[in-house]
């Protein structure tokens, strides 16, 4: 079961990755920060998932990278917890809009721009290609 919900988990993440750009793309700008968030949480937790057998009910995308970074470390595969954490200092300013995006965008309190959602789409395909390549590193 636990590797059927992974594949839901990536199927859902890409989902509102595609959502979230096809929102940009028709200028709604607060909704698709929100689909986009959607995919970088539901993409970390599936690597979570497969990699710990863990989904924790946390919505901070640094949070989750967090976990996983500390959880890698623990199962001694330093050198993906190391990339994860690059990738987290790397993209600190973008990380932290998406969680701000979380709750704000719902309400109509979080503001961007495009760009803004353009860099966040940009940032969201690199995670998952990490976080792709982080399994199949440590799966084989």
């Amino acid at each position: 079961m636990s590797g059927e919900r992974v594949e839901l988990l990536k199927a859902r993440a890409e989902k509102f990755l595609d959502l979230g750009f096809e929102l940009l793309n028709r200028s709604v700008l607060d909704l698709a920060t929100f689909n986009i968030q959607q995919s970088y949480q539901l993409r970390v937790k599936a690597t979570l998932l497969r990699l710990i057998s863990e989904a924790p009910r946390v919505h901070s995308v640094r949070e989750l990278l967090g976990m996983l970074s500390a959880r890698l470390e623990e199962i001694e595969f330093r050198e993906i917890s190391d990339a994860v954490k690059h990738f987290v200092k790397k993209c600190r300013e973008v990380l932290s809009d998406i969680d701000s995006a979380y709750t704000a965008s719902k309400y109509a309190l979080f503001t961007c721009t495009a760009s803004d959602v353009n860099t966040m789409v940009e940032v969201c395909i690199e995670l998952h290609k990490l976080l792709e390549d982080a399994e199949k590193h440590v799966l084989g």
